[in-house]
């Protein structure tokens, strides 16, 4: 696709990383096509996105209950009707995801790149372990993720602020999350701007450029066809309006609509939007859900941000309280650990990050996890992931 000129900037697709076959055949390595983006402002400066659903874990094959909307209907969480074990799903992150990211954020050249991953997992060891083989070729990257938690109301104020939702009771641990990779030459210390569950928006500040960033994941409503579809249109019509009303800086959002793109367009109107056709699989219906959208800024000062906490070299949180809220790990238990587990001394053995990993997987599965995860504390040593500051003087001397 062509450029689509929006005042100060312009964006424009690049094509995909992976062809449909690649992607799409089994075992697959998402329902989603890696696509890359150019985003160049009036100044000449010139950013390129990757924007991947990376598919959460796989779950299909439960049969809809009774009484319900989908009585008799095949569930599913995914477009390809992939059931995945916890160690498949492992293996298919770390041996068929990662090295596609790998290797388009080491051909960079002069051009700054940047990793928009959506539906990217919230154990924290698993995020852990993900930057931590990304840096082991490219020592630099640094990576932020959103928030664990969900949000049951999105009425709240500030529905994003863990200390307030958790409190409050309106929040329950999500299945996945958003994720954005970047280099740390690029920008050392992000902070994030609160907008909702289903986003993850940066301010990034580098010597040439100062934006933001942001990951996006919008709920699924329907398939294009289906009864619901036009409220899935509806609310991604009303996310593009707001941040086009509510953008103090340049804002580069790239992430899946979970609708047609063209149906945005026609309710929209014209926008510094690029996107690539049939990105996306559902049951056999090639989809074009994911995008990448350009808006210029208004110029205004920000009092919205709000600092990220380092959880380990490189890796950004959105709180301090995103491993367990603000109960505590004994709470945590009592509510997401398997009651078969509390009194079982290898729990106490293990890590918080551990235990927050742990806390994240069905009951039924939490038993073998356990045995994983205390296995790995036993046979490998902790890596601990370079010192992003040092990473940014080797790169800038």
């Amino acid at each position: 696709m062509g450029f689509h000129d929006f005042m100060t900037c312009r964006v424009s697709s690049l094509g995909t990383l992976l062809s449909a076959e690649e992607s799409f055949s089994l075992p697959p390595v998402s329902d989603h096509l890696p696509q890359a983006f150019r985003v160049v402002w009036e100044t000449g400066h010139a950013v390129e996105i990757l924007s991947w659903n990376v598919m959460a874990r796989g779950r299909a094959g439960a049969t809809g209950r009774a009484g319900t909307a989908l009585e008799g209907k095949r569930l599913t969480n995914n477009g390809l009707d992939c059931d995945e074990t916890p160690d498949s799903y492992k293996q298919r992150l770390k041996e068929r995801v990662l090295p596609v990211l790998q290797r388009w954020l080491e051909q960079s050249g002069t051009c700054q790149r940047v990793a928009c991953l959506q539906e990217f997992p919230v154990q924290p060891l698993l995020q852990q372990e993900f930057l931590s083989d990304l840096r082991s070729k490219i020592p630099c990257l640094q990576m932020a993720v959103g928030s664990a938690w969900e949000v049951e109301s999105m009425d709240l104020p500030n529905a994003c602020v863990l200390q307030l939702v958790v409190e409050a009771g309106f929040a329950q641990l999500a299945t996945h999350t958003n994720a954005v990779v970047w280099d740390s030459s690029l920008c050392e210390r992000p902070s994030q701007v609160p907008r909702g569950p289903e986003v993850l928006q940066l301010a990034l500040k580098s010597t040439k450029h100062t934006f933001d960033l942001m990951s996006f994941h919008l709920p699924f409503k329907d398939s294009p066809g289906g009864a619901r579809y036009s409220e899935g249109v509806k609310a991604a019509t009303s996310f593009l309006r707001t941040l086009s009303r509510d953008t103090p800086r340049p804002l580069i959002a790239a992430g899946d609509f979970n609708v047609q793109v063209n149906d945005l367009e026609k309710a929209f109107g014209a926008t510094a939007m690029a996107t690539q056709h049939d990105s996306a699989v559902f049951r056999g219906q090639r989809l074009s859900v994911d995008a990448c959208v350009a808006l210029p800024g208004l110029e205004e000062p920000s009092t919205s941000l709000m600092p990220l906490v380092e959880d380990s070299g490189g890796l950004w949180r959105p709180s301090e309280l995103e491993l367990f809220g603000p109960e505590g790990r004994d709470a945590f238990i009592e509510k997401y650990v398997a009651k078969n587990l509390h009194d079982d001394p290898r729990l106490w053995r293990l890590s918080d990050t551990a235990v927050a990993s742990l806390g994240c997987w069905p009951f039924a599965e939490q038993p073998r996890e356990v045995a994983r995860l205390l296995h790995g504390t036993r046979s490998q040593k902790k890596r601990k992931l370079d010192n992003p500051s040092w990473c940014t003087s080797l790169v800038m001397g």
